[in-house]
């Protein structure tokens, strides 16, 4: 589909879709007007080309512009990405509302194997997904709790199950400060859990291992380093 512009008796196609150089166009214009409409065309093409030029829409015909296209991609990949809730039913009855393939579901498979390769192991570590602190602190931000009080029911309703907490920071500042923050999380998701209504008993313990696991550059970006910055649950019993 092309638009057409007209002056007087002529029509001339938008060159968006055409060649606007070419001069099969029809006239049936007197010959006393002849040097007025090449001089229209002339003023029209001209100010077509700066119209493109100067941020007119560039596209062709039956293909949506660029940015159309991308700002539905960024739509679709948005719905895609976002991480749908899964009800978790504990062997006790109570019910969770977690992530899917969060810690909880994981956990979850984890104790319930039976395969060698889900045996204990020290070096075994699942990720917390949804606990953050404020920044630069072991300050547990309030969004966080429902994660906490999850782990705190799989425990209850696991009484066999016992953990271990591990705080992890990555490589940015210095490696002594990191090691402290990493150790001050470690304690305060413990605290946390202890509060929650977990038996202490379960808790073997709390380590911080600083950066010194950390993958990312401390000069990459920070999506890279966020991955770094983590709390870990290994399982010691179940």
């Amino acid at each position: 589909m092309s638009d057409t512009f007209s002056t007087g008796d002529e029509t001339v196609k938008d060159p968006s879709a055409t060649d606007f150089s070419s001069g099969n166009t029809s006239r049936t214009t007197p010959l006393s007007m002849g040097w007025l409409l090449p001089f229209l065309l002339v003023v029209l093409s001209a100010g077509l080309i700066l119209y493109f030029f100067n941020g007119g829409p560039t596209y062709t015909a039956g293909v949506l512009p660029e940015t159309d296209s991308l700002a539905a991609t960024e739509q679709v990949d948005t719905t895609l990405n976002a991480k749908p809730a899964l009800s978790i039913k504990l062997i006790d009855g109570t019910e969770l509302m977690a992530q899917q393939n969060g810690i909880e579901k994981m956990l979850l498979i984890y104790m319930s194997s039976k395969a060698p390769a889900d045996s204990i192991n020290k070096n075994r570590w699942f990720d917390f997904d949804n606990l953050n602190f404020k920044t630069g602190s072991a300050e547990i931000t309030d969004s966080s709790m429902a994660q906490v009080k999850n782990i705190v029911a799989i425990l209850k309703a696991y009484p066999k199950l016992k953990i271990k907490i591990g705080g992890y920071t990555d490589k940015t500042g210095n490696e002594t400060a990191n090691l402290k923050l990493s150790q001050a999380r470690a304690d305060a998701v413990v605290a946390a859990l202890k509060k929650a209504g977990s038996n202490p008993e379960q808790i073997v313990g709390a380590e911080g291992y600083g950066s010194q696991y950390a993958k990312a550059a401390a000069g990459a970006p920070d999506e890279e380093k966020q991955k770094d910055r983590r709390i870990s649950i290994n399982v010691r019993a179940k």
